[in-house]
């Protein structure tokens, strides 16, 4: 079996540094996973749950083909000289960060709204919960340029409870090469990181600048030219990143990438304040993941990613202030 140290993984086409003490294994949560306080303090110390197999494998399976489905009339994927749930890309197809393809997905939805997801966070957090709206949706074919940049979630969803997790659900066996997540060990520890970067808003702007102007002229191009979501939220993602370069992210922050094997039922929780990006996908079939958000229903949500309409990244998500 291929391990993370001579997997080869690459970001943006360079490799990434797979000495021990820069890449590693992440630590598995599963024989803890109904043990809140066991959960609270394992995440306290590590910033992530790795939890095998604790969703339904059945049901992950069906939002997969549901997915390929979809990406397959689009003619993103080739459904006739392969398996559809193989997920071969058809030459010259490229995508990365495709939203739609989680909306009026039934079978996604019970995933990611129901059953053990929801049961999980009702004892992780100790009571009852509710999620985001908007659901982010990743669908990355090979190359060099689908490979997420390092972040905080915190910069692009921190206006309400900082007591706010995600889910990185893969949608299928992810192996190394395919370009699962990487975690930056210990990144939530790091003050100056989480006092500086991560007490940003992308949304926030000087408003007696002279880069106001153009900020708020950008954005009301976006949602009068750009239609979908998907164009303000890459755009807007770039802006937010702590960099564009996972390895020189390492080198400066210290700690090790950590990664694993990724399989369908696999969860892998995240705080707000933990680093995390991803490796290229080396392989010929597409990744599937998607990222939804939860939260204690009695806290704040941030309006952003709330209701039928959120104003995600858009002008009515702007606030500009005195500097």
């Amino acid at each position: 079996m291929t391990t993370v140290t001579d997997a080869g993984l690459t970001f943006a086409g360079k490799p990434l540094d797979a000495a021990a003490d820069s890449l590693g294994e992440l630590r598995r949560s599963d024989d803890i996973a109904h043990d809140a306080d066991a959960l609270r303090s394992r995440v306290a110390e590590d910033g992530y749950l790795y939890l095998p197999g604790l969703l339904d494998r059945d049901q992950v399976m069906d939002a997969r083909r549901e997915v390929l489905r979809r990406l397959a009339e689009g003619g993103v994927v080739d459904d006739v000289d392969h398996d559809l749930m193989a997920g071969i890309v058809k030459p010259d197809s490229s995508i990365n960060f495709a939203p739609n393809l989680a909306r009026d997905n039934a079978p996604l939805d019970k995933v990611l709204y129901s059953g053990a997801m929801m049961d999980f966070y009702e004892r992780f957090l100790g009571g009852p919960v509710r999620h985001f709206d908007y659901t982010w949706f990743r669908a990355k074919t090979p190359g060099t340029t689908t490979a997420t940049q390092p972040h905080y979630d915190v910069v692009y969803m921190g206006r309400g409870t900082k007591n706010l997790w995600t889910s990185w659900t893969p949608l299928g066996d992810v192996p190394l090469e395919s370009g699962g997540l990487l975690v930056l060990e210990g990144s939530h520890k790091i003050e100056a990181l989480r006092d500086g970067y991560g007490s940003t808003d992308v949304d926030k702007f000087c408003a007696n600048e002279n880069e106001a102007d153009r900020i708020v002229e950008e954005a009301q191009a976006q949602e009068r030219e750009l239609t979908s979501e998907e164009s303000q939220l890459i755009h807007w993602q770039g802006r937010g990143s702590f960099s564009a370069d996972a390895i020189a992210t390492r080198a400066q922050l210290g700690g090790r990438w950590l990664t694993a094997t990724y399989e369908a039922g696999d969860l892998l929780v995240l705080s707000i304040h933990t680093m995390h990006a991803s490796s290229d996908n080396q392989t010929r079939s597409i990744r599937l993941s998607s990222d939804s958000r939860y939260q204690l229903a009695s806290e704040p949500a941030d309006e952003r990613w709330i209701g039928d309409n959120p104003p995600l990244h858009g002008i009515r998500a702007k606030r500009g202030l005195i500097c």
